[in-house]
């Protein structure tokens, strides 16, 4: 937080001190309040077109199926937003000392830029999702259960979109209304989606070749491991220093100790040339291969 928010009239006593929420944080309480009246109006605007359509053709089809599941996605947002806006009505002060968004009046005039008035909506929806009774994995089951409505709403319009319907027009419409604003509201998400199924046979083919020379790696180490015998450290069995060249600690005696072939004077501890060889299978002193 800015320092300037953090000055405080020294002469008057800390109890009588008044503390107010910053200007930032007022204003992206604002912005998410309005953000969750808007998404309450879409809601309800989608369930009374739906009730209306129904009203008009009420006959057994898929299409009105679909409706039937949208309305009633509809109301659960509803009763989510309305929770979220009565946790932020009741603890709007409580979030304020959550985000580090109380100072001490009076405070200087705060320039709102857009980015952080973003973030800091942002972190307001994160907390108040985190409080309240539909948390962040309801939300997003919530949100999956959409996206297979969403999914099963394209097949439809495949279907009726071939076939033509006169009695189902409306219907149709309104289907494609629904799935133009679901396309714009996870734009980003579709998007990666797309990108996912384009790069999956690079994705496939990438995998393969990652898990076949992780195999192979593994084979040369397992090999290596085979080839190197450990003998058990006396003193006249090791020439030149008597310390491991990797952990620089002196051999103890009947400790496994590892001499590579080539040279006598490279000769390590067993873990730690094993530890070596997850990393590299060329010798730590000379670099020659193992």
């Amino acid at each position: 937080m800015n320092s300037d928010y953090r000055e405080v009239n020294q002469n008057e006593p800390e109890e009588q001190q008044m503390y107010i929420e910053t200007p930032i944080y007022k204003e992206a309480v604002s912005h998410y309040r309005t953000s969750q009246y808007y998404f309450i109006s879409f809601n309800t605007l989608k369930i009374g077109c739906g009730f209306a359509l129904l009203y008009m053709n009420h006959k057994q089809s898929y299409l009105n199926y679909w409706i039937l599941a949208i309305m009633f996605h509809a109301f659960i947002m509803i009763i989510v937003h309305k929770i979220h806006l009565k946790y932020l009505a009741m603890n709007k002060r409580i979030l304020a000392f959550k985000l580090d968004q109380i100072v001490a009046a009076p405070i200087i005039e705060q320039v709102i830029e857009q980015r952080k008035l973003n973030i800091l909506s942002r972190q307001i929806k994160l907390e108040i999702v985190k409080q309240t009774i539909f948390g962040k994995w309801c939300c997003r089951l919530i949100a999956i259960i959409y996206q297979i409505i969403f999914s099963y709403g394209v097949y439809l319009f495949c279907i009726y979109y071939s076939i033509k319907q006169e009695e189902l027009i409306y219907q149709f419409y309104f289907l494609c209304a629904i799935l133009v604003v679901s396309l714009y509201q996870y734009i980003d998400l579709y998007l990666i989606l797309i990108l996912a199924i384009l790069g999956s046979p690079f994705l496939i083919i990438l995998g393969c070749y990652y898990c076949a020379n992780l195999c192979n790696k593994e084979e040369q180490k397992n090999e290596i491991r085979t080839r190197l015998q450990p003998i058990n450290y006396k003193p006249n069995l090791i020439e030149g220093e008597q310390e491991c060249c990797i952990c620089r600690c002196p051999y103890e005696l009947n400790e496994e100790v590892v001499i590579l072939k080539c040279s006598k004077l490279h000769h390590y501890h067993e873990t730690c040339i094993m530890s070596w060889i997850n990393i590299n299978n060329t010798c730590p002193f000379c670099r020659k291969s193992i």
